[in-house]
C-alpha cells in the first residue's frame, strides 16, 4: 500500500490531468505540501484545505485511472507527478510515455495515433497530433464562415442599398474569401497529415490498424513518404482496400482533381503557365474560391480520411481523426 506522501502525489497529478488544477502556482503548491506529508490524518487535512474530501479524490483518481492507464499504481502516478515541470508540464510521444511510465489503456491507443504525443499542463491531460489541429482549424472556420454566409444573406435582398452599406459589404466579402482559403489549405494539411502518419505508424509498427503492412509497402512507406500526394493515396488506397480501389476512384479522384487546383493556387501562385496548367490558370482558380469551394473541398477531404480510416480500423468511429471526420460531413449536409 502506498504511504501518504506517495498517494497525495498520485492525486495532485490526477487533478492536473482532470483539469481541476487550473495554475502552475497552485500545482507546486501542492506537490510540494504532499512531499511533507507525515501521515493520512494529514492527507486528509490538506484535501480538506482544496474543499475536495481525501476519498472522493482516491475514488476519482481509481475511475481516471481505469479510463486512461493500464497497471498503473499510486507510485506510478508519484513518479509522473515528479516529472512535470511547472510552467511547462509535459509532452512526450505515447510509445516513449509508456516506455519511461506505465503503458495507456488500449481504447486511448486506438482513438489516437501512433505518433500523437500525450500532454499534460493546467488544461489536463490532452493527447496533441497534427490533424487534431487541422481539423481544429477547420472545424472553427466552418462555423465562422456560416456565420459570415449568413450576414451577407442579409443584404441579397431586392431593396437592399449597396451605396450605404458598401463598406460593411465588402468587409463581409474579404472575410468570406479569406476564411476559403485557410480551410481550403487546413483539407490538405489534414490529408497530407494524415497519409504521413498512415507511413510513418506502417515503418514504426508494421502494421496500420488491423492491417498487417507487407514488405512492399513498408518500403514505399519508407522511402516515398515526400511523393506527389496523387501517388502516395493512390498507394494508401490500394494497400487499405486490399485492392479493390485506387486513386482512381471516389472520393479521391475529385478531391485531387477539384480541391487540388484551388490548393495550388493558394499555396504556388503564379501568373506563369505550369506543366499541368495553362498561363493564368491559377490566378483564375485563386479569384474562384468561395464558401461553396471550401464546403466542397472539406466534404473531398473528410470523406477521403474517412473512407480510408474504415479500411484500416475495425470501427472508424474509434479514432478521433475519423469520429471528428465524420462530424464535419454530418454539420456540411445539414447546413
Amino acid at each position: 500500500m502506498a504511504d501518504a506522501p506517495t498517494k497525495m502525489k498520485a492525486l495532485v497529478v490526477s487533478r492536473l490531468m482532470l483539469g481541476d488544477i487550473t495554475d502552475w502556482v497552485a500545482f507546486e503548491s501542492e506537490r510540494a505540501a504532499a512531499r511533507k506529508i507525515p501521515n493520512r490524518r494529514t492527507a486528509r487535512s490538506v484535501s480538506s484545505q482544496i474543499g475536495r474530501k481525501y476519498g472522493s479524490i482516491s475514488k476519482e483518481t481509481e475511475n481516471f485511472i481505469e479510463k486512461n492507464f493500464v497497471r498503473c499504481s499510486f507510485s506510478d502516478l508519484a513518479r509522473l507527478c515528479d516529472k512535470i515541470e511547472v510552467g511547462v508540464g509535459l509532452s512526450t510521444r505515447l510509445d516513449q510515455f509508456e516506455k519511461d511510465l506505465f503503458p495507456l489503456a488500449e481504447s486511448v491507443k486506438r482513438r489516437f495515433p501512433f505518433y500523437a504525443h500525450l500532454r499534460i499542463s493546467t488544461y489536463g491531460l490532452q493527447f496533441e497530433f497534427p490533424e487534431h489541429h487541422f481539423l481544429r482549424d477547420i472545424e472553427t472556420s466552418i462555423q465562422e464562415l456560416l456565420d459570415t454566409r449568413s450576414q451577407l444573406n442579409l443584404f441579397m435582398r431586392p431593396d437592399f442599398d449597396l451605396m450605404h452599406e458598401r463598406e460593411r459589404v465588402a468587409g463581409l466579402v474579404a472575410r468570406e474569401r479569406f476564411l476559403s482559403r485557410s480551410i481550403i489549405s487546413a483539407t490538405f494539411s489534414l490529408a497530407e497529415a494524415f497519409l504521413s502518419g498512415l507511413f510513418f505508424t506502417a515503418v514504426h509498427t508494421k502494421s496500420i490498424g488491423g492491417l498487417e503492412c507487407d514488405e512492399d509497402f513498408l518500403k514505399y512507406a519508407a522511402t516515398k513518404e515526400s511523393a506527389p500526394l496523387k501517388d502516395r493515396l493512390d498507394r494508401v488506397v490500394r494497400f487499405a482496400s486490399k485492392g479493390t480501389e485506387s486513386g482512381t476512384a471516389e472520393p479521391f479522384k475529385t478531391f485531387i482533381e477539384i480541391g487540388k487546383r484551388y490548393r495550388d493556387a493558394i499555396h504556388h501562385t503564379t501568373p506563369f503557365q505550369r506543366k499541368d496548367i495553362e498561363a493564368g490558370g491559377r490566378l483564375s482558380a485563386l479569384y474562384e474560391i468561395n464558401s461553396d469551394i471550401a464546403f466542397r473541398c472539406v466534404s473531398l477531404s473528410a470523406e477521403t480520411v474517412l473512407r480510408i480510416s474504415r479500411w484500416t480500423f475495425d470501427a472508424s468511429e474509434a479514432t478521433d481523426i475519423a469520429t471528428r471526420c465524420s462530424a464535419l460531413i454530418k454539420k456540411l449536409t445539414q447546413d
